[in-house]
């Protein structure tokens, strides 16, 4: 079989493996691992006529798959519809929302999981299904552990003898343990990784291919990087005290630039094709709350969100369709000038087509939401990053684990003090995950020195300065709700619809804001603008929860308040937000039209200013 593209020959051994095999793709950073996947699955349905709605791929991260399916497009086309291409969580819940009528997403993630591999075990019907799949790729499996590790050995040992595998690992990106805000911290238990677990199934025998070539960069010094300081990190016998010091030592030397420790970074010098990596969230909100030029941010648990254009057109919608006509001239009547274009117009028409079309060539507007109102909202239509184009992305090492970019400005974690030699190895892998990202230009940078964060139960974090205030994480999930944007007992139905014009004219723009805690709606802040002319939003009972919450971990609770005013409040833009038709109990709460279309737009709040808790008099 003629090698159709050049692919070098461990990466046309993967693909060209037979349908049935199952065999562990050892690949190490820039070896091509997702083009070779989605290769291999486009030879599997070209070639070897498999169904494409018997082959499931699933990955680790949203952003991975949003990659995947990109890229099969180009290889099988409009085929790449059929293949079951998710998450594990995504993939767990369609199982599970599949054959329980009345299923329901309660508790956790891994506590939904754990009811689906119930489900496998004893649902014959599902069994069954699992039982059809042809072939099944599994990426970045050194990630997945525990209870996600067993639901996919759990839905191996449901599958046919001749149902090929492929398991696509990386042993130096083994970062599963670790989060933004883990450096210097004891990790939780170890865990059996996935590929042990299959392994150890005795009908799910697997041979190992390696994929060797560096292929993301043509750059020497960074190809040793990504070989050489490879091999120092999988080897154990330099598993040593001061491993992580030599590591950063030798990424420094074969970095393309080292700026000095005392440059200031601001993060608008950077061109849009810049990715700056830190380590930890605190570091990477810090570094935005001065930036007042457009940029996106790749933290973990951000979540894709819809674009502003979905609110300015369906927000006062009430019909139960719309047609093509009525749609474009919407668009060319409500949308800023500067993207008043039939074509434009029509290229969105077609993805809500593909997402909730009719027979009829209109949209249904009940489909729409409920495909929109999700908590993850389709690929096809939302926006990935956080934030605004047009700048740099800056985010964490963690978040941003197998994308890559052409300039790569990485902020060093330091050399701290380590619990055990096996925590310094892991904070070496994630160190060498951020200096694998770039494929052209890396610099190195030096990270904040001494941050001294603290991060609560919510997730959000917190930073304790020298003068006596805190850092405090705004623009998580679940600060805004619905209620808080146009909400009756938050607004009168003017002061929402001011807002939302407001919302609608700053879409595109970072905006400044300033906080102002409100009497009457229990101390909860309002989102002002910097005139406080007008509320934009109410923030929620939890961040106010979590205010209280930070004075109780500094012990002070009985001593100090909250702010009532807090300056410096960015938003970098604003998106659209969509309660699908079951939400009956929070759209009831809401002002018309929006209590029935249930689509309006908020800001995209994510800002790091300081609080400057007062004493109780």
């Amino acid at each position: 079989m003629k090698n159709d593209k050049n692919w070098d020959e461990h990466q046309w051994q993967v693909i060209t493996a037979g349908p049935t095999k199952r065999i562990v793709v050892e690949a190490g950073p820039g070896t091509g691992k997702t083009a070779v996947a989605c290769r291999r699955l486009a030879q599997l349905i070209n070639e070897e006529d498999l169904e494409p709605t018997r082959t499931w791929m699933i990955s680790f991260t949203r952003t991975a798959v949003t990659e995947i399916i990109n890229r099969l497009y180009d290889y099988v086309g409009d085929a790449y519809f059929g293949i079951k291409i998710a998450t594990i969580d995504a993939h767990a819940w369609a199982i599970h929302s599949g054959y329980v009528s009345k299923a329901k997403l309660t508790g956790s993630y891994e506590e939904n999981i754990e009811k689906v591999i119930k489900l496998i075990g004893q649902d014959e019907d599902v069994a069954e299904e699992l039982g059809e799949i042809e072939h099944l790729v599994i990426d970045e499996a050194q990630d997945i552990v525990g209870v996600r590790a067993e639901f996919i050995e759990t839905l191996v040992s449901k599958l046919s003898a001749s149902c090929g595998v492929t398991i696509f690992v990386d042993e130096a990106q083994a970062i599963y343990n670790f989060s933004d805000e883990t450096i210097g911290k004891k990790k939780g238990a170890s865990v059996q990784p996935l590929r042990d677990r299959l392994e150890s199934l005795k009908k799910s025998q697997f041979d190992t291919l390696e994929l060797k070539t560096i292929h993301r960069t043509s750059d020497i010094n960074l190809k040793k990087l990504f070989s050489t300081v490879l091999e120092n990190i999988l080897n154990p016998s330099f598993h040593e005290k001061g491993l992580h010091e030599r590591i950063s030592q030798s990424i420094k030397r074969l970095a393309s630039e080292n700026v000095d420790d005392d440059v200031k970074v601001n993060i608008h010098d950077y061109r849009a094709d810049t990715l700056l990596l830190y380590r930890t969230r605190a570091e990477v909100l810090s570094a935005s709350q001065f930036c007042d030029k457009k940029h996106r941010l790749r933290l973990s648990e951000f979540r894709a969100t819809l674009p502003a254009w979905i609110a300015q057109i369906f927000w006062d919608c009430t019909d139960q369709s719309v047609s093509r006509s009525n749609f474009i001239e919407l668009w060319m009547n409500r949308l800023p000038e500067r993207v008043r274009q039939v074509k434009r117009a029509e290229r969105r028409w077609e993805i809500l087509e593909k997402l909730a079309g009719d027979k009829d060539g209109t949209i249904d507007i009940e489909r729409l939401r409920k495909r929109l109102g999700q908590e993850n909202p389709p690929e096809e239509i939302a926006i990935k990053e956080f934030g605004l184009s047009g700048g740099p992305i800056v985010g964490t090492i963690h978040a941003s684990k197998g994308r890559e970019s052409e300039y790569c400005v990485l902020f060093l974690p330091p050399s701290a003090s380590f619990k055990d030699l096996e925590d310094e190895i892991e904070e070496t892998k994630v160190m060498f995950v951020g200096a694998t990202r770039g494929k052209t230009y890396l610099t190195t940078h030096s990270g904040f020195p001494s941050f001294r964060t603290g991060t609560l139960s919510s997730g959000r974090v917190f930073r304790n300065s020298k003068k006596d205030s805190t850092q405090v994480e705004i623009g998580r999930a679940g600060d805004i709700l619905a209620e808080g944007l146009v909400g009756r007992m938050e607004h009168t139905k003017e002061k929402a619809l001011n807002a939302q014009i407001f919302l609608a004219k700053v879409a595109s723009r970072v905006s400044n804001y300033k906080l102002e805690a409100d009497p009457k709606l229990d101390w909860n802040y309002r989102i002002k603008t910097e005139d406080s002319k007008l509320c934009v939003a109410v923030l929620s009972d939890a961040f106010k929860a979590d205010i209280w919450g930070i004075l109780s971990k500094k012990k002070q609770s009985d001593v100090r308040r909250p702010p009532r005013n807090v300056k410096y409040v960015k938003s970098l833009g604003s998106r659209t937000v969509v309660l699908d038709l079951e939400s009956d109990e929070v759209l009831r709460k809401l002002h018309k039209p929006w209590s029935k279309s249930g689509i309006m737009l908020a800001p995209k709040i994510v800002s790091f200013p300081p609080f400057y808790y007062t004493w109780r008099v």
